[in-house]
């Protein structure tokens, strides 16, 4: 199952790393990136230790605090 999660993670980092192209070929706010590094939009490390189970947990209140950042920002 790892494995497979694994994958999906280089997937989504392909994904990411498209999106990050196009947005910096001409989405900008204010003169300026919304996003200065390609970390800031995607970090690959921390999914990863997420799904290698390295990461600490985070309580489900404040997972469910950043889910709704995450999508008020969008």
């Amino acid at each position: 199952m790892k494995a497979y999660q694994l994958k999906q993670l280089d997937r989504q980092y392909e994904i990411h790393m498209q999106a990050w192209a196009t947005v910096m070929a001409g989405q900008t706010r204010k003169g300026k990136p919304v996003f200065r590094t390609f970390d800031k939009f995607f970090d690959y490390r921390k999914a990863e230790e997420k799904i290698l189970g390295k990461q600490k947990k985070t309580s489900p209140e404040k997972e469910k605090f950043q889910n709704w950042i995450a999508n008020f920002n969008s």
